[in-house]
């Protein structure tokens, strides 16, 4: 080891760097060395970023310059993009600024100087070039140099080292890099690696290819042979995926299944899992600093209900814990309320009137604090503030965080600290602009907590560049990504990125990284596994050419592992079944309802006892359009005033045109205002587009009725009792029409387009699917003519009905004239209200005697919301009814 003494290793990555401090150590112990030197292992940024800083500390003339952060380069290249004349073109000039700075990191790596750009006639071109012009003028009035600048001030300076480097990981070395480790290499300042730092000599590794299914099936393979290998017992296993980043949850969970089956299923500790995923997530996105962006973006007065839900249903606010069932039941009655404006102190009023007293104490504080100190001022100060609000909520929370939630918390408090430096670029922030920069600061900011050295590690090819493994497994091998695609940078001109080498502006250069990569992946541990998915959806792969050298794996080591559910199911205890098929009877004075007491009844009667009698109702949905329930309540409202307005044909006919059209308008935006309540400006221009909506369909409504027979409407949206079965059902008829002829028509008013008199029959016997208008008919015996559903649908407004023959007008038909009817159905009309008084009658005494069998009529299951109380998975016929409704 003494020969390693005075040497600095110099990784391509973090990870690189912390794996050979770890392969240190143990190559120590295995030495039987109890004290040893630390290596000086430091990433190539960290380790030019501190020569800068001692340099600056010790030249004389360097002290006036500064080199900027991460944060404040993007929040300049963000203010250039977004003020320049192209900017403002585009839709997203964040989305540009982060092109841009990639563009001139690149432009940097691979000395492509700027005049290069002028020459094109490109837009994106010569916008990048104005940008990186803005960019240099205002770096010079900093007096300020970006950390993509830093490789060159080492070659402008003339670095030497102190000490003699190591490279370590370096796949692909851009010229701004190369030009350095020549010059080093002829000071003699470069030495060879040390053999714990190093690679396995050619020809050391046993290689083997594997072809699975797809690229599920891949991953299951790669964790069972992972696990194989563990129980084998190597130390180090590697399993590399291409596309961890987007397959993080699948390949967590693919890993989950294979060394700890079951996990999931009883909430254990992820930190036990023998396999590390080395797989970084965006700061913004772990459920901690999430809760913290969301409570401190209500310090803005236009949150939605959607997010005052979630904010209550956090787990990192005050008293989170101990209010939680108040918290829930709020969230509950917040879904009803439909408001559209949030903010802390209507959180506050909130709270009060739904008895959480601790989460209203907090939104009060915060509240004050938020009222005292929103104007605009300096990032410094509003980190001030944002810290100052989120202890004022309590955040974050009373119970005691996990060791990934104290990592999280840390991370972001040094987020914010960073965000406070942004004073040096930048001059002040509105509120909104300051949640905003913070955002994209925390979207940016890559954050992956430490966990114990776990022996599998799954990581991607470019962080692994440089570690050694005992095995090692590369999956995603096929044609079409081994190699890759050619991915030039859009911004610059694809001549000068060929000129200056990039390897991903060429075929060339792709198949040259490829193949870099791949001898990479070979020459890093004794056993390499190269896979391949040979399907992708309906898509037939085929494997990458460059793994023709090796064979076909014949079987590889795989660990049995039996998933967790057959595992389950195995071991399932015996219990005693016992099938209660009925709820407790109605009594009299209880066996009350309404005409849907009938319909959920005939379609499940589990769903109407446990919907009716125990109210197990689905929550509410918060939604930023109009709910079909408020249009339908709204067009009813409507419609109920103009013939209360109306009464008869024969006064629509008379009545002109634009005083009819005035008449429904002002109905329409009055119901409408009631019913939505803009009161912010998507709301307001919401309603008016429900109101044109409204008006529309209500009139070309009342065209129609012009052209029927002549009516009277007796009334509309009445209620009136009825009894039938032992049950006392209020009906509430949407219009009955007293026609010409005599007889009375009963409408009701639909906005679906799916609603069809066939309905009206049984779907299987004794149980119609829709037995709300034969309910009416029914009652109105004596002087029924006819009965229709009105549709009111984009597109379609007509009548859809059966008659005893009356003429009604278009769309209602004498029954059964010209109609295919199903088996059992009632023969005539004269046949057809006992048929109904029949049917409903004995659905109506089934549900007041308790009825509740779960059988429901055919594809009824698609849209309840109770599959997981009635448990009809577990039905012997449901897969069998699964596939006849399909």
């Amino acid at each position: 080891m003494s020969n390693d003494v005075g040497i600095t290793v110099l990784t391509a990555s973090r990870r690189l760097a912390h794996a050979l401090r770890l392969r240190h150590a143990q190559d120590a112990q295995a030495q039987g060395l109890s004290v040893w030197r630390t290596p000086r292992i430091l990433p190539w940024s960290a380790w030019l970023r501190q020569q800068w800083q001692d340099n600056r500390a010790t030249v004389p003339g360097q002290h006036g310059q500064r080199l900027l952060s991460t944060a404040q380069t993007r929040v300049m290249w963000h203010d250039i993009v977004a003020s320049s004349d192209a900017g403002a073109q585009l839709l997203v000039p964040a989305g540009a600024a982060r092109l841009a700075a990639r563009s001139w990191q690149r432009m940097q790596d691979y000395l492509i100087p700027a005049d290069s750009l002028a020459a094109s006639d490109s837009a994106e071109t010569q916008a990048l070039w104005g940008w990186c012009a803005q960019f240099e003028r205002r770096c010079l009035a900093l007096q300020a140099l970006d950390e993509s600048r830093l490789a060159h001030w080492a070659h402008e300076y003339g670095l030497v080292p102190a000490e003699p480097l190591a490279l370590a990981g370096f796949d692909i070395v851009p010229p701004a890099m190369q030009r350095l480790f020549d010059r080093w290499q002829a000071q003699g300042k470069l030495a060879p690696l040390a053999p714990w730092q190093g690679q396995l000599p050619p020809g050391a590794s046993k290689v083997e290819v594997f072809a699975a299914r797809d690229r599920d099936a891949e991953l299951t393979f790669a964790a069972r042979w992972a696990r194989a290998q563990l129980e084998r017992g190597s130390l180090s296993i590697g399993v590399v995926i291409p596309d961890l980043q987007t397959r993080r949850g699948s390949v967590k969970r693919a890993f989950e299944d294979v060394f700890s089956p079951g996990q999931r299923a009883i909430s254990a500790d992820p930190d036990n899992l023998p396999v590390s995923i080395a797989a970084s997530q965006p700061l913004a996105s772990y459920p901690l600093v999430e809760a913290a962006m969301l409570a401190l973006q209500f310090s803005l007065p236009d949150r939605s209900s959607a997010e005052a839900g979630r904010l209550l249903r956090s787990a990192f606010l005050a008293a989170a814990d101990s209010e939680r069932d108040r918290r829930a039941l709020a969230d509950c009655k917040l879904r009803d309320d439909q408001r559209d404006r949030w903010d802390w102190l209507e959180l506050e009023h909130w709270a009060g009137g739904v008895q959480c007293e601790r989460l209203q104490l907090a939104a009060r504080n915060a509240a004050t604090l938020m009222r005292e100190g929103t104007s605009p001022t300096r990032p410094s100060h509003w980190a001030e503030r944002f810290h100052s609000w989120l202890k004022a909520i309590g955040w974050p929370g009373e119970r005691t965080l996990s060791s990934v939630e104290h990592q999280t918390l840390h991370k972001f408090q040094a987020a914010l600290a960073e965000f406070g430096t942004l004073d040096a670029v930048a001059s002040q922030f509105t509120l909104r602009d300051a949640l905003a920069r913070l955002q994209e600061l925390l979207r940016d900011t890559p954050f992956e907590p430490e966990a114990q050295v776990s022996a599998v590690t799954v990581i991607d090819p470019t962080t692994m560049a440089g570690m050694q493994f005992d095995a090692l497994w590369v999956a995603g091998l096929d044609a079409a990504s081994l190699p890759g695609p050619v991915t030039p940078d859009p911004l610059l001109p694809l001549i000068a990125q060929r000129d200056a080498g990039v390897p991903e502006a060429s075929a060339e250069g792709v198949m040259r990284q490829a193949r870099i990569r791949l001898q990479r992946w070979t020459h890093s541990a004794r056993s390499v596994v190269l896979s391949w998915p040979a399907q992708e959806g309906e898509a037939i792969l085929q494997p990458s050419p460059l793994l023709a050298p090796w064979t076909e794996a014949e079987a590889l080591p795989l660990a049995a592992v039996r998933p967790w559910r057959r595992t389950l199911f195995d071991v399932r205890p015996r219990l005693e079944e016992v099938l209660d098929r009925h709820a407790p009877a109605l009594p009299s004075s209880a066996a009350r309802g309404g005409a849907m007491t009938l319909e959920l009844q005939s379609r499940c009667p589990f769903r109407a006892q446990a919907q009716l009698r125990l109210h197990a109702l689905a929550l509410p949905q918060v939604s930023l359009g109009v709910q079909p329930m408020d249009r339908g309540t709204i067009l009813h409202r409507v419609l109920a005033d103009v013939w209360q307005s109306l009464v008869t044909q024969q006064a629509l006919v008379a009545l002109d045109e634009t005083a009819l059209h005035e008449r429904v308008r002002a109905s329409a935006e009055r119901h409408v205002a009631q019913a939505l309540r803009p009161a912010v400006r998507y709301r307001t221009r919401l309603a008016m587009l429900e109101s044109d909506n409204i008006t529309a369909l209500v009139l070309r409504l009342l065209a129609l009725e012009k052209q029927r027979p002549s009516f009277a409407v007796r009334f509309a949206e009445a209620s009136e009792p009825y009894v039938i079965g032992g049950l006392a059902i209020t009906l509430q008829p949407d219009r009955i029409d007293d026609l010409e002829g005599g007889g009375q028509l009963l409408i009701d008013y639909k906005l679906g387009d799916s609603h069809q008199p066939r309905q009206w029959l049984d779907a299987w016997p004794g149980r119609p699917r829709r037995p709300q208008l034969p309910l009416y008919a029914l009652a109105h015996e004596q002087s029924l003519s006819a009965l229709a559903f009105v549709v009111l649908a984009a597109g379609t407004v007509e009548y859809r009905g059966w008659s005893d023959g009356a003429a009604v007008g278009a769309g209602v038909r004498s029954y059964p004239e010209g109609m295919r009817l199903p088996g059992g159905a009632p023969e005539d009309w004269t046949a057809l209200l006992p048929h109904w008084r029949s049917t409903l009658t004995e659905l109506a005494e089934r549900f007041v005697a308790g009825d509740a069998a779960v059988d429901p009529l055919p594809q009824e299951c698609t849209y309840c919301h109770l599959g997981a109380l009635c448990r009809r998975h577990e039905h012997p016929r449901f897969e069998e009814e699964l596939g006849n409704d399909d």
